[in-house]
């Protein structure tokens, strides 16, 4: 795969483009120091071979900067400048020099490599071997700044976890070349790249502080399928960007935000493989707000114990242009969250029991736009009874293939939820249902589902109240469109293609309407409104010999007319009390105070004169 050049230029800059020229323009390694580059500062600066030459000389003191055109050695890429310090650093670190001459250096450029810091890149992923880089790299997420990892051939090592714990820090590639592979020990590093300020120091409070303004783009992460180990995570943390990221092997989550997270904005993601963890349960995308019992011990001065704060600390999180291959089992994950925006997904199939996009917990007033996945074993989308006014637009999906008992395709548990223009098949004959509605007002249009090897396409219990279906077209070969057990459902507008079904629909519950649908399939009872159902049918086109059937006391509080292709007892009648009104074939007004059984039922009260 390769990076667009737009994307490239943006991810390099000017800045970029200068650490690169410095490489370029490096002496040969038996080049003789002389005054030449220019210190950012006005004076001249001393050029020198290499950081291991600069470390050798004895500079006038006249000198207060220095060029080198290496690390190690000349052109090995890790020249950088460096300014002379006045004193000696309280605490020496890779990007201080100290010269023979027993003078203190400071790296001075804007954007440093890893490699000015002694990263190699040398680490070959096939055979395991190669420069263990974890010191380096380090040391340049403690140094913050913009940090520039340069795409090699091989990869830069590292065993441990890098973090990112200081504002403004900006660490850039050149896509998938600059890869970062962590290889940890058998109880894993946790992550290979974390943006994490410091944790609440009381079970309900805010973080001690917030680490904010990171950017992360460029950048190929890979943690050798390691246990315990996700990709890039964040906690504690604000006004994060991150764009033009790959991500292979990841053992647990490719992208994980939880806790005290805002206004993370994540765009041009690439997945090769995630949640390759032995017996995985994880995500691709995790974002998790803080829930009740939390250990955040492990970072300092951090509570043993955290109350849940309902998704009010991690909000306006946006991902968009992301594309995941495989995952060893979920794809998204959001938990305790709000104001959560995906968009332009593209997922291919589940392994196991995972799932494409689960909301759970507290979830509100968040959104996704644009999904492509391929098939799955489990579900295409779970929302939880407490995920409320959240909307899934325009997805497609391929089928549900496996066969266990929650293996519908969509569920819906939540209050107010929207689902618009998608489509899937659903292969999987063991759940009653492909569509399970519990959840109060609920709204589907313009959802098409190709094939349902379930007994209904859509069920909806006692919960899923005041549901709206609208534009849409169940097609199931044996099983019925739909079951309404709720109350005040409005289907309008729809087609269902049931040929062999017991009947297309069925009313369970009272003050439905069903208008201006299309039914195919001529068996018997077509429409079924039980006693305890109640529904004004009206304007829908039946495929000729339909008929409808209303159950005992459902036919005094039902109406039907203005429908067409209807045949047998009482297929347009208004209810009156302690009865119904119907007029049979020939015009004939008839009432009557049970179930019409022919056409010629009931008492005649008038004609057409």
């Amino acid at each position: 795969m390769s990076v667009s050049p737009l994307t490239r230029r943006s991810l390099l800059g000017a800045a970029g483009a200068g650490a690169v020229g410095v490489a370029a323009a490096a002496p040969s390694a038996a080049a003789v120091p002389s005054a030449a580059a220019a210190d950012p500062a006005g004076s001249e600066a001393l050029t020198v071979p290499s950081r291991a030459a600069a470390e050798q000389a004895i500079v006038n003191g006249r000198v207060r900067a220095l060029r080198t055109f290496g690390y190690a050695a000349a052109g090995d890429g890790g020249g950088a400048l460096y300014r002379r310090l006045d004193a000696a650093p309280a605490e020496p670190d890779r990007w201080h020099l100290h010269t023979r001459d027993g003078a203190w250096w400071e790296l001075a450029d804007d954007v440093v490599s890893v490699k000015a810091l002694g990263a190699v890149g040398d680490y070959d992923v096939e055979t395991g071997t190669g420069t263990d880089d974890t010191e380096a790299l380090q040391a340049a997420a403690r140094r913050g700044g913009t940090v520039y990892v340069p795409g090699t051939d091989g990869a830069y090592l590292t065993t441990d976890s890098i973090s990112l714990l200081a504002d403004g820090t900006h660490w850039f590639g050149d896509g998938l070349r600059s890869r970062i592979t962590l290889v940890s020990g058998s109880g894993g590093a946790g992550e290979l790249l974390g943006i994490h300020g410091a944790a609440p120091s009381t079970p309900a409070g805010p973080p001690q502080w917030y680490v904010q303004g990171v950017r992360v783009s460029g950048l190929h992460l890979d943690t050798s399928n390691g246990a315990n180990d996700n990709g890039l995570g964040g906690s504690f943390c604000r006004d994060v960007q991150l764009d033009n990221l790959y991500f292979s092997r990841i053992g647990r989550k490719a992208l994980t935000f939880q806790y005290h997270c805002a206004n993370i904005r994540g765009r041009d993601v690439t997945v090769y493989e995630a949640a390759t963890e032995p017996r995985s349960t994880f995500a691709v995308i995790s974002i998790e707000g803080q829930t009740a019992g939390v250990d955040l011990s492990y970072y300092p001065g951090g509570t043993t114990s955290t109350e849940d704060l309902g998704g009010a600390d991690v909000h306006d999180i946006t991902f968009s242009d992301i594309t995941c291959h495989t995952t060893g089992y979920n794809y998204v994950v959001v938990s305790n969250a709000h104001r959560v925006r995906l968009a332009d997904l593209a997922f291919g199939d589940t392994a196991g029991a995972g799932s494409f996009i689960i909301f759970t917990r507290k979830v509100w007033d968040s959104h996704v736009r644009g999904v492509r996945g391929g098939n799955t074993a489990r579900r295409f989308l779970e929302i939880g009874e407490q995920a409320d006014s959240c909307t899934f637009e325009d997805f497609r999906f391929g089928a549900t293939t496996g066969t266990g008992a929650d293996g519908r395709a969509i569920r819906i548990g939540g209050t107010r939820i929207r689902l618009a223009d998608g489509a899937f098949r659903h292969g999987n004959a063991t759940p009653l249902e492909a569509i399970q509605v519990a959840g109060a007002d609920a709204t589907i249009t313009g959802l098409h589902v190709a094939e349902c090897a379930s007994q209904y396409v859509l069920n909806a219990p006692p919960a899923g109240v005041r549901l709206k279906l609208t534009d849409s077209t169940f097609v199931s070969s044996a099983g019925a469109a739909f079951r309404i057990k709720g109350d005040h459902a409005q289907l309008s507008g729809n087609h269902f293609r049931t040929p062999a079904g017991p009947f297309a629909g069925r009313f369970e519950g009272p003050g439905n309407v069903f208008t201006g649908n299309d039914v195919a399939g001529a068996a018997p009872g077509r429409l079924v409104v039980t006693a305890e159902g109640s529904v004004v049918a009206t304007l829908n086109t039946f495929e000729a010999g339909a008929t409808m059937t209303f159950d005992g006391a459902s036919l005094y509080a039902s109406a039907a007319f203005g429908n067409t292709g209807l045949s047998g007892a009482g297929p347009n009648l208004v209810p009156l009390a302690g009865g119904a009104l119907h007029a049979d074939g020939s015009g004939v007004l008839r009432i009557k105070g049970s179930r019409f059984g022919a056409d010629t039922d009931g008492v005649v009260v008038g004609g057409q004169g």
